[in-house]
């Protein structure tokens, strides 16, 4: 029942497949809120439009009668207008869209091929560029100097303007201003890098958008694209983004402009609505097919919001994970803390990452160690000395996070309450087999249980894992049938055959 189930499914998948594959879906809405002039009242702003990476759908502007909707073309960007004819009115817009998007990441080759012609664009000069103004030749050259290949001359520019410290500058900055005042915003930095890239004769761009978020905001986002080898690759020096542009990144416009114009003075105000969606790439929801899908699935726990996507992925992972654990511990042979914690603790890697998680776990381990001497001289017994261990651990942790928050060091601040908790069951299950086994043996375990926890961490990283076993959970059922096939294993563990493998040969010979 569960292979056909999977197999009606993945027919029907095959026909309305989402091949792009978007890592991150956000409901974006954009609020105008305004009062009418004497004449006609405009506003118009940038509208996305799909490219490789971004797709948009179900776009839908709201206003009332009084006010006309239209886009029109500006060049290759999409702009939306609305004008309201009534005055002297309090009136607002909205215009909402579904934004899915994935990361670009680009290598840059050593040196780059001649550009094309017809680029003068995006080489010359303009008000807020100035690409030949005497500071930025300077600096361009002196930039370059003792550089001979193209990667590293760029490599240099952007670790110029991305060291200036970031400013929120509300008024314009051209790219002279940002380097005289050697502070900017997205802008200031954005044209500076392009306007140095231009000077050095690399064909170079604005971009504008959105970096989306869970939030209301006001701010737009600007950074540079440089046209490397027929490609137009991104840079965003105020966030360290080189050649590479994240998943949250909504592209707007093309070119140095604001993103919002509207008639002068009136009373306007605005904000971004952004509200991020749980999605899964496999899934082309507008597709007719998909419901019938999703209707023998989980995905409508998860649209509905009865439990998040991560929650649901760790809940069916347990499994699975258990599974793979259990085919190392009888088909392998290994010792590990038992079925279940190796895959907990490589899900909390997930949220750590795999190199913070592993040494913050083997810090509480040596942690536990150490702390439990001071008491053993004091004769205590074993589950109250565990107790003042592990409150002393979680104390420390929780000391950690805060400066990590405070002081903006990443991989602290990412000790959320999940991994800490797990992390420190770890702990304790280790300092119990010290105590029941001896430090030798428990130290085996814990090795042992390590190279578990890697080949489920390998597991859940599987791209794409989560939406298989929210689509299909018919799986657990094949899970059922292997867990029971693997129960009636009596062969020999591959420990043991390396273990016996002289009385093996001595019996063949």
């Amino acid at each position: 029942m569960a292979v056909a189930s999977i197999v009606y499914k993945t027919n029907l998948l095959s026909k309305n497949r989402n091949s792009f594959g978007a890592d991150e879906s956000y409901l974006i809405t954009y609020r105008y809120f305004f009062k009418t002039d004497t004449a006609k009242t405009f506003i118009k702003t940038y509208l996305p439009k799909n490219n490789p990476r971004q797709q948009i759908s179900g776009q839908k502007s709201v206003m009332p009668n009084t006010v006309h909707f239209s886009t029109s073309a500006d060049g290759p960007n999409i702009k939306g207008n609305w004008i309201c004819e009534a005055q002297n009115t309090y009136e607002s817009v909205s215009y909402s869209f579904l934004f899915k998007g994935k990361g670009q990441v680009f290598g840059l080759p050593e040196n780059f091929k001649p550009h094309p012609e017809g680029m003068e664009t995006y080489l010359s000069a303009t008000e807020n560029i100035q690409v030949f103004a005497s500071p930025i030749d300077t600096l361009a050259k002196s930039l370059r100097e003792g550089i001979d290949s193209d990667k590293g001359t760029i490599q240099s520019l952007f670790n110029y303007v991305h060291a200036i410290p970031s400013a929120p500058i509300i008024t314009l900055t051209d790219a002279v201003s940002a380097l005289e005042r050697n502070e900017a915003s997205c802008n200031g930095k954005s044209r500076l890098f392009v306007a140095l890239a231009r000077n050095l004769g690399y064909p170079a761009r604005i971009k504008g958008g959105i970096i989306l978020t869970e939030s209301n905001k006001r701010t737009s986002h600007a950074w540079a694209e440089l046209f490397v080898n027929g490609v137009w690759v991104p840079f965003d020096a105020l966030n360290g983004h080189f050649a590479y542009l994240p998943a949250n990144y909504l592209e707007l416009h093309e070119g140095d402009a604001f993103l919002i114009a509207h008639s002068p003075g009136i009373q306007f105000d605005y904000s971004y609505e952004i509200r991020k969606q749980e999605s899964l790439p496999l899934l082309n929801e507008e597709a007719k097919e998909v419901e019938k899908v999703t209707a023998f699935s989980l995905w409508g726990l998860v649209r509905n919001k009865s439990i998040s996507k991560k929650n649901l992925f760790l809940l069916l992972m347990l499994p699975l994970g258990g599974l793979a654990v259990a085919l190392l511990r009888n088909i392998v042979g290994i010792r590990t803390f038992g079925v279940f914690l190796p895959v907990l603790i490589a899900f909390s890697l997930l949220e750590t990452g795999f190199t913070v998680g592993l040494a913050l776990f083997l810090f509480l381990i040596l942690f536990v160690g150490l702390i439990s001497h001071p008491f053993d001289s004091m004769g205590l017994l074993h589950t109250p000395k565990l107790v003042i261990s592990l409150t002393l651990m979680v104390l420390v942790m929780t000391l950690g996070n805060y400066f990590g928050v405070s002081f903006g060091i990443t991989w602290l601040s990412s000790l959320t309450l999940f991994p800490t908790i797990i992390l420190t069951i770890s702990a304790e299950r280790f300092s119990k087999l010290i105590v029941e086994d001896g430090f030798q043996k428990a130290t085996g375990t814990l090795l042992q249980t390590l190279l578990a926890v890697g080949v489920c961490f390998l597991l859940f990283s599987i791209k794409g894992l989560d939406a298989i076993l929210i689509l299909f959970p018919e799986l657990l059922l094949l899970v059922i049938t292997a867990s029971m096939l693997l129960g009636r294993y009596i062969g020999l563990r591959w420990t043991e055959l390396l273990r016996f493998q002289p009385l093996l040969n001595s019996k063949l010979a």
